[in-house]
C-alpha cells in the first residue's frame, strides 16, 4: 500500500503543470481583482507561483510522516494568509480558490486510479481522498485563523494612526500651540492626547498650548476629567493650558453632569483667547 501511495505522489507531482493549466482556465477572465488572469504580470506570476507551492506541500501527504508535512502545510498557510491579508483579498475568494484547487487534485487523483496497473482496493481510494481533505481542511483552517489575525493587526493599527492623527498639536508662534480636538473622545484616545501633547510641548519648547473644543460634540464626565489631567500634567512641565470652542450644547451637558470647568481658563474661540490673553501680540514676553 506504501508503495501504490508513492506512485501515486509521483504521478501528482510530474502532472503539476497540467494542474496548474486547469486552475488557469477555471480564473481565465474572472471578476476578480486578484484571482484571474487579466491581472498584472508580477501579480499573476506570484499567484500561480503560491498555486504550485501549495500543491507541493499538499502532495506530501502522501509520502512524508505527519509532523512534517503538517508544519510545511501550516508555514506556507500562514505565509500566504498574509500576502492576501495585506493585498486586501477577500477571504471568501481565497476560499473559493483552495476549494477548486482541491478539486482538480481529486480529479487527478481518479485519473491515476483509472491508469495504474495497480489493483486498488475502496478502502486506499477513500484514504487517498481522506488524505487530500486532511491536508486542505488543515490549510485552510490555518489559513482563516492567520488571515483573521493578521486583519485584526492591521486594524489596530490602522486605529493608532487615526488616534494620533486626529490629536495634532499646530504651532502658532515659536511658543504657542493649538490642539484642535474633532469628533468623540474615547478612554483610549484620551490616554493618546494627553501622552502626544505631552510628548510634543516637551519637543517643541512651547509655553502655551490651546485645547480647542470646537469640533467635541459631545462631553462627559470622562473626557471632562481626562481633560482636567491634561491641563495638569501641562502646567507640571511649565506648560501653560487652555481651553477654547465650549459649544453651547456641550456646556450645556457639563452643567448637567456637574462638570467643573471653573479652574480651568476658557475662552469663547481661539481668536479671543490669543487677543485676551496678549500672546499674538507680543509673544517675546513669554519666550
Amino acid at each position: 500500500m506504501a508503495e501504490c501511495m508513492r506512485k501515486l505522489y509521483t504521478y501528482l507531482d510530474n502532472h503539476l503543470d497540467e494542474m496548474s493549466k486547469d486552475w488557469i482556465e477555471t480564473i481565465d477572465n474572472s471578476s476578480s481583482k486578484f484571482y484571474s488572469t487579466n491581472v498584472a504580470e508580477s501579480s499573476f506570476d506570484e499567484i500561480i507561483k503560491s498555486h504550485r507551492i501549495l500543491l507541493t506541500n499538499v502532495l506530501k501527504v502522501f509520502i512524508e510522516e505527519e509532523s512534517v508535512y503538517i508544519t510545511n502545510i501550516k508555514d506556507w498557510a500562514n505565509a500566504v494568509a498574509e500576502k492576501r491579508a495585506n493585498a486586501l483579498v477577500p477571504i471568501t475568494e481565497s476560499i473559493q480558490q483552495l476549494n477548486a484547487v482541491e478539486g482538480i487534485l481529486l480529479r487527478y487523483v481518479e485519473k491515476f486510479s483509472e491508469e495504474t496497473t495497480e489493483k486498488l482496493t475502496v478502502s486506499e481510494m477513500f484514504q487517498w481522498v481522506r488524505h487530500t481533505h486532511d491536508a486542505f481542511d488543515l490549510f485552510v483552517d490555518i489559513f482563516i485563523e492567520s488571515y483573521d489575525n493578521y486583519k485584526h493587526k492591521q486594524l489596530l493599527a490602522q486605529q493608532e494612526t487615526i488616534y494620533e492623527l486626529s490629536s495634532p498639536i499646530i504651532p502658532i508662534t515659536k511658543r504657542i500651540g493649538v490642539l484642535p480636538l474633532v469628533g468623540d473622545i474615547d478612554t483610549k484616545r484620551a490616554y493618546l492626547i494627553m501622552e502626544n501633547t505631552l510628548n510634543e510641548c516637551n519637543d517643541k519648547h512651547f509655553n502655551h498650548i490651546f485645547i480647542d473644543l470646537s469640533g467635541v460634540s459631545l462631553i462627559d464626565t470622562m473626557v471632562a476629567h481626562q481633560l482636567f489631567q491634561v491641563i495638569h500634567a501641562l502646567k507640571l512641565i511649565g506648560v501653560n493650558g487652555y481651553l477654547s470652542g465650549l459649544r453651547p450644547e456641550v456646556a450645556q451637558t457639563a452643567i448637567q453632569l456637574g462638570v467643573d470647568f471653573s479652574k480651568i481658563p476658557i475662552y469663547n474661540n481661539l481668536a479671543s483667547a490669543l487677543e485676551r490673553l496678549g500672546l499674538a501680540i507680543d509673544e517675546a514676553k513669554y519666550v
